[in-house]
């Protein structure tokens, strides 16, 4: 494991019965309608949190901010080595805190513990993959058979902003499968949980900011 890091995050944090807020540009906000949704855990019934309720409104507001960063903040121009650096810092909190998310993802989705606990090696494999990846992306230079002097070669560049929707079950593998690579090609991303189990990518989206993730 890398360099130890200190950090707040919790299940229990995540699963006291308040409010839990959209993560949008690097800050937790509530739903421009002030709607939530209840999250309960499967197994028992128990209400875990209200869960902001994001619509159109917010997901706009997403996407701007997402679309700021690419085009014009420090993810824009951030290079390969720095992002990698950031990535591999949000692999060490993954791994220190993976009980705390393989608690919570049992609590919203119900999968035993056992199960989600078991993640830990590929949740951090995934993502130390991903990591190094941000230094490996590169074009080639390819041979042609036009006549004359010419130079072929192709260019890898992110796409922008990556719009990811991911499902109840699963959640944290699932986040990192998405968020991961995107993050790892430049790209920045807005990110849609399932409403059956979206307090994990609250906690995770956390942890992003706490490895220095920028904002949107």
């Amino acid at each position: 494991m890398g360099t130890q890091q200190e950090t707040s995050v919790s299940a229990a944090n995540y699963s006291d019965g308040g409010i839990k807020q959209l993560l949008i540009g690097g800050a937790f906000v509530d739903a421009k309608s002030g709607r939530t949704f209840e999250s309960r855990n499967p197994a028992t019934g128990a209400l875990l949190a209200h869960v902001a309720q994001g619509d159109a409104e917010d997901i706009d507001l997403a996407v701007r901010s997402a679309r700021a960063a690419f085009d014009d903040g420090p993810w824009a121009t951030m290079k390969p080595l720095d992002r990698q650096k950031i990535l591999s810092r949000f692999a060490d909190l993954v791994e220190l805190q993976h009980s705390e998310i393989a608690r919570l993802d049992t609590l919203d989705m119900g999968s035993p513990l056992l199960r989600t606990t078991g993640n830990l090696r590929r949740a951090v494999g995934m993502m130390r993959f991903y990591a190094g990846l941000t230094t490996a992306i590169r074009g080639d230079t390819i041979s042609n058979s036009v006549p004359g002097d010419f130079l072929t070669y192709t260019l890898k560049e992110p796409v922008g902003v990556v719009g990811a929707i991911i499902p109840w079950n699963n959640p944290h593998i699932a986040f990192i499968w998405k968020v991961g690579a995107a993050l790892a090609a430049g790209c920045t991303v807005v990110l849609k949980p399932a409403e059956e189990a979206s307090l994990t990518a609250l906690m995770l989206g956390q942890l992003l900011l706490e490895a220095g993730l920028p904002d949107g």
